[in-house]
């Protein structure tokens, strides 16, 4: 482990130091996060509009939209914050691509999962400004596919290319929050 410019960065070597390339990564993991919550979007947009749930009064209301453009915007900010650490790293940010660091830095040092929280925050403030209650209710269905199949390929991966460090993380570090 090596200390650069104050950050933590994790064997300098390509690919850490097994051969991770030959893993295939499931469909589940190879589809896009994103596109696992904007299919949840749409179904419970499409909810929302055919079995229509009751909003609360305008001002009431008004105060769920806000709070929902503030979530929003923390979550795009936190996946901001994770995607220029990865640029400056050199790494993926794709579950199905190979990383070359292990990065442990900013946001890191809370949640293993920084980007998928930024996804989930991004999802349910987007959800309240827009009103669609049926869309949050359809949550679970992306965050199972992130607890299920994404984040257990990853880390076994991780666990795989950066072995001890890794774990060392992955004991001291949460995988959410």
């Amino acid at each position: 482990m090596a200390a650069d410019a104050g950050r933590t960065v994790v064997n300098n070597q390509p690919y850490g130091h097994s051969d991770t390339r030959v893993w295939r990564a499931p469909w589940l993991v190879k589809i896009t996060l994103p596109a696992h919550f904007a299919l949840a979007l749409g179904m419970g947009a499409w909810l929302q509009s055919a079995l229509q749930l009751p909003l609360p009064a305008p001002t009431p209301l008004a105060w769920i939209e806000l709070a929902g453009g503030v979530i929003a915007c923390l979550g795009l900010a936190l996946a901001v914050s994770c995607f220029i650490l990865f640029a400056r790293r050199r790494t993926t940010i794709m579950p199905s691509g190979h990383p070359s660091r292990l990065v442990l830095d900013g946001p890191y040092r809370f949640t293993r999962n920084p980007m998928y929280l930024a996804l989930v925050l991004s999802y349910v403030g987007l959800c309240l400004q827009l009103g669609l209650l049926w869309a949050v209710a359809l949550l679970p269905l992306p965050w199972l596919a992130l607890q299920l199949y994404v984040i257990p390929f990853e880390e076994a991966r991780l666990r795989n290319e950066f072995g001890r460090q890794y774990s060392a993380y992955r004991a001291r570090v949460r995988r959410w929050l």
